[in-house]
């Protein structure tokens, strides 16, 4: 009742060193079946290849490092594109809106201009029409009309004639 079998042994009824056997030949398949790629080969004569053939340890470190880094570096890979195309989207829009605003306050800067040269010269013109409005007024009251300029001009050269005419004038 209390006996113990000598070997141990699965569900089915094998002895686990057959179990055992049928999964070395298949990881040694396995093996010779990478081994024979002719880029591992390639790999293996190099002397990086050969080192880490000589310290599996460290070429499963190497390996589980490698694998667990690919997700990381995979994310960050594809967050960086995603940033760039987006940098590059927001950059083309934002330099449309900064030209179309720049463009908006460059008209209304030259519609401000026109509106300053418009009063600026109204200004000179009204000054200009006042000023020559003034001078010809006081041009005209300054110098007698042509009917006093020739009295004047015959009293200088006869003075008994121009007494005459200006009593006549007087009646």
């Amino acid at each position: 009742m209390n006996e113990k079998p000598s070997k141990m042994s699965n569900s089915e009824g094998l002895p686990l060193a057959r179990e055992m056997q049928d999964l070395q030949n298949r990881f040694n398949a396995m093996m010779h079946t990478i081994n024979g790629n002719s880029k591992v080969a390639a790999f293996m004569s190099t002397s990086v290849g050969q080192y880490l053939d000589d310290h599996p340890f460290l070429a499963l470190l190497l390996l589980i490092f490698t694998i667990m880094a690919a997700v990381p570096v995979g994310l960050f890979l594809i967050f960086a594109v995603i940033t760039s195309l987006l940098a590059c989207i927001g950059f083309i829009v934002m330099e449309g809106l900064m030209l179309s605003i720049g463009g908006v306050v460059l008209l209304c800067f030259l519609c401000g201009l026109i509106l300053i040269s418009l009063i600026i010269t109204s200004f000179l013109a009204i000054c200009f029409f006042t000023f020559s409005t003034t001078m010809n007024y006081y041009h005209n009251l300054s110098t007698p009309n042509k009917e006093e300029e020739a009295v004047s001009y015959s009293a200088i050269s006869c003075p008994d004639e121009t007494e005459s005419k200006s009593t006549l004038k007087k009646d």
